[in-house]
């Protein structure tokens, strides 16, 4: 994979995001915190003691075909993401998997940073993230069905829903985004998010005629 850092500029909003390689060390307390806060422990069953959860997070720090990062607004911590090659994930057994295919899971555990100000943004910015690796056509998600704002912060960040799948510990919707669908709608440049509004656009042009 590349760059384990990423920081994007949300130039809708105003605000930056950015996304550091977990570290139990220092992320630990907070990850406790929102894997026990029910709003999370109801998708993600982790509300679990302080001393299970860092036996299971070292499980998936050792588990190679995965990443885990921190997620930040303006440098506040407030989201955790996984990534992973599909081909070597449980969802691969369920899917048509590309080398180069990858899949994410996240949560947002600061309330203050759900909804549709942040929530979609971040989503956004964690796929260009990943389409950094231009080897990397698709994402994929597979969150579950019976939870419905993420799908549609989903759809509304170019996951296209293929069908449902029945894993072991639930029904999952298979969401997939394609690279060409997402730098159609946000914009291909270097630590920038959204591409220039029409507005913007002219704006720029009649800046090199002046």
């Amino acid at each position: 994979m590349q760059s384990d850092c990423f920081e994007i500029y949300n130039n809708q909003n105003g605000h930056t995001y950015s996304f550091r390689p977990f570290s139990i060390e220092r992320d630990f307390d907070i990850y406790y915190k929102w894997m026990n806060q029910s709003y999370v422990s109801q998708w993600w069953n982790l509300a679990k003691s302080p001393a299970e959860l860092k036996a299971h997070l070292e499980k998936e720090l050792a588990d190679k075909h995965q990443n885990l990062f921190i997620g930040c607004v303006d440098g506040v911590p407030v989201s955790y993401w996984e990534r992973y090659w599909l081909q070597q994930d449980i969802l691969g057994r369920y899917v048509d998997a590309q080398p180069f295919d990858q899949g994410l899971h996240f949560l947002v555990g600061e309330k203050e940073y759900l909804g549709r100000k942040f929530t979609p943004s971040l989503i956004a910015a964690f796929l260009k993230f990943l389409f950094q690796d231009p080897r990397t056509q698709r994402v994929f998600g597979e969150p579950d069905i019976n939870n419905r704002m993420v799908l549609r912060y989903a759809e509304a960040t170019c996951f296209e829903m293929q069908g449902v799948v029945e894993m072991p510990e639930r029904s999952s919707a298979v969401m997939v985004c394609r690279r060409e669908k997402f730098f159609a709608k946000y914009s291909s440049k270097a630590g920038e998010l959204w591409k220039p509004s029409v507005r913007e656009s002219e704006g720029f042009a009649q800046e090199l005629h002046v």
